[in-house]
C-alpha cells in the first residue's frame, strides 16, 4: 500500500486540522530539478531567476484511512503567482497546495517534516499513523536505527492496516 495523490481531497477533514486555502499549482520542472529534493530546486531555480521560496504543504493519502501533510516549497513569482519545480513521483501536472509559513522553522538538516493523520477512528491506523509520524521525525534527524525499528513494527501492523484499508474503503 502507498501513498497517492488524492484525486479529490477530503475538505471536511481538512477544515478539522486548519487547513481552510488549498490551491492548484502547476509543475513546471526546473533546470537540474531532482525528485524529492524540493527545498534545493527551489533554492536553485531563485538564485538563478528570482521569485522566492513559499513553503506549504502538498497533500497524499492512504486510501480513506490516512492523510500524510508533506511539507514542500514552491517558488512564489514576482506577480505573487506559484509554480512547483519539482518533479513529481505520481506523474502530474499540478499539485494541491497550502501556504504555511511556519515549516521554515520545522526544518531539520536541510529535510522537510511530513505530518500524518488518521481519517478514521482506528487503533491500527492510530498506531500506524503514530509510527509514521515518528519517522518523519527520525527521518529529519538522520536517525537511521531508529527509521529501521519503526518499519519493522510498520511491517508488524502491516495484516492488520490492509484489513482497516479494506473496511474503509
Amino acid at each position: 500500500m502507498d501513498y497517492l495523490i488524492p484525486e479529490e481531497l477530503p475538505f471536511e477533514f481538512l477544515k478539522s486540522i486548519n487547513i481552510l486555502n488549498v490551491e492548484r499549482v502547476p509543475i513546471e520542472i526546473g533546470e537540474n530539478s531532482s525528485k524529492l529534493d524540493c527545498y534545493n530546486n527551489v533554492k536553485n531555480y531563485v538564485k538563478l531567476f528570482g521569485g522566492e521560496i513559499k513553503f506549504g504543504w502538498s497533500f497524499s493519502q492512504l486510501g480513506n484511512i490516512a492523510l500524510k501533510l508533506n511539507a514542500h516549497a514552491v517558488v512564489e513569482l514576482p506577480d505573487g503567482s506559484l509554480k512547483c519545480v519539482t518533479p513529481s513521483e505520481h506523474d502530474i501536472v499540478e499539485i494541491n497546495f497550502s501556504v504555511d509559513n511556519s515549516i521554515a522553522s520545522l526544518i531539520v538538516n536541510n529535510r522537510l517534516p511530513n505530518r500524518v493523520f488518521a481519517m478514521v477512528a482506528d487503533k491500527v491506523v492510530e498506531a500506524f499513523v503514530k509510527l509514521e509520524n515518528l519517522d518523519s521525525k527520525m527521518r529529519l534527524e538522520g536517525n537511521q536505527f531508529a527509521r529501521a525499528y519503526i518499519a519493522d513494527q510498520k511491517y508488524q501492523l502491516s495484516n492488520d492496516l490492509i484489513k482497516a484499508f479494506n473496511i474503509y474503503q
